[in-house]
């Protein structure tokens, strides 16, 4: 089986990084080692996962109340994907879980490993990020009964990162991160989590900060950020580190769909501190080309971590072969639609006169798993069947 392959490449990899030990985890990796980090595994093909039962998605999965219902449903899903030939998984970890109840965030974060590593799938846990409402719409998550979706919304809320006013930069997103006095249990958080699973080969790589600069926040995060890439390292993390570059900083908020390249100053942070390129897409495809091409320039492994937008012209059809014809690593943007809504696009572009709102945005299934597009699945299952990487990739 391909994902027998892929452990026993990943075993070599590691212990290869437990002969290089301190010398190369305390550091940025080089560009060398990051291909060979990237050329032990095959192909990555994965999805961002929100479990579908509800609209706070891993939180809902994690935390005490309801638990088991959220895994019998996220267990479905993911059988469903192992089936499809998807190796790999992006998830948000849930902060408000750990802080709340932290034995059990552990104890079902153990358990959701152990599923995923039945099926050769790895994960791509996203500690914090950008996507976030202003202060005065900021509500504190609350574990226990979960909100129910109002219809029509991406999301499932009218309250959003993803409404006219934020994207414009005319309002700053809020970021519990922005607290001083939250800096010691994010710290505690971050190095459990290493200690625990730093050298676990289940945890495929360490997605730091998704999105840094969105929601008008720009360089905000950036002292936060450059801390938790310090205090992994400091724990000797044997996985590579990354945040994303999205199109932070463009002059208005298509001017990352036309014109792909960097913009702003904390994605040149972003990286100058990541030992594998991460980046998100939701462009056509000749401008998916341009941007693949443009990242090139910085030497290493690319991995698109969000795409699939339909009526942004951006399709299963064309742009998975694209990402596996150019060697990188792909998770498209949710999977089973559910309580979230992903079929629903973004606030802020609703009322643009050439988006076809008929088209769902995200997702690939329905709730009871009948294929939204049916070519869509035969182009996964057809691309998933032999993941090795071109031969030409570096």
């Amino acid at each position: 089986m391909n994902w027998l392959k892929s452990w026993a490449g990943y075993a070599s990899f590691c212990k290869y990084m437990g002969e290089k030990g301190e010398q190369l985890m305390k550091r940025r990796w080089t560009e060398k080692e990051a291909w060979e980090w990237y050329t032990s595994h095959p192909w990555i093909s994965g999805f961002n996962f929100i479990p579908s039962g509800s609209m706070t998605g891993s939180l809902w999965l994690f935390q005490e109340y309801g638990h088991k219902e959220a895994f019998r449903d996220a267990a479905r899903e993911i059988a469903l994907a192992a089936e499809l030939g998807f190796n790999s998984i992006r998830m948000v970890l849930p902060f408000e879980v750990y802080r709340q109840e932290r034995e059990v965030f552990f104890r079902y974060l153990d358990e959701f490993l152990e599923l995923l590593g039945g099926y050769g799938i790895t994960l791509m846990p996203v500690l914090f990020g950008d996507c976030c409402v202003p202060k005065e719409k900021y509500k504190e998550p609350c574990l226990g009964p979960q909100p129910e979706p109002v219809p029509g919304y991406f999301g499932g809320s009218p309250v959003t990162p993803f409404d006219d006013s934020t994207q414009s930069g005319e309002t700053i997103g809020y970021s519990i991160t922005d607290e001083p006095e939250n800096k010691t249990v994010i710290e505690e958080y971050v190095k459990e989590l290493a200690a625990r699973y730093g050298k676990d080969s289940r945890i495929l790589i360490w997605n730091v900060w998704n999105e840094a600069g969105n929601s008008g926040r720009l360089n905000k995060s950036l002292p936060m950020m450059e801390a938790i890439f310090s205090w992994l390292r400091e724990m000797d993390v044997m996985q590579p580190l990354t945040a994303d570059v999205w199109g932070a900083g463009a002059d208005n908020p298509y001017g990352w769909l036309k014109k792909p390249r960097i913009y702003a100053e904390i994605e040149e942070h972003s990286i100058e501190l990541s030992d594998i390129i991460t980046f998100h897409y939701y462009g056509d495809y000749t401008h998916s080309r341009r941007y693949v091409e443009f990242l090139k320039q910085f030497g290493r492994p690319l991995i698109n971590t969000e795409w699939l937008h339909r009526p942004f012209r951006s399709l299963i059809q064309t742009h998975l072969p694209l990402w596996k014809k150019e060697g990188v690593g792909s998770y498209f943007f949710g999977f089973v639609n559910g309580k979230s809504q992903f079929n629903y696009v973004w606030e802020f572009i609703k009322n643009l006169p050439d988006i076809d709102t008929s088209l769902w945005m995200h997702d690939i299934f329905h709730e009871d798993f009948t294929p939204y597009d049916r070519e869509e699945i035969e182009v996964i299952r057809e691309c998933n069947k032999d993941k090795r990487l071109p031969e030409k990739i570096m």
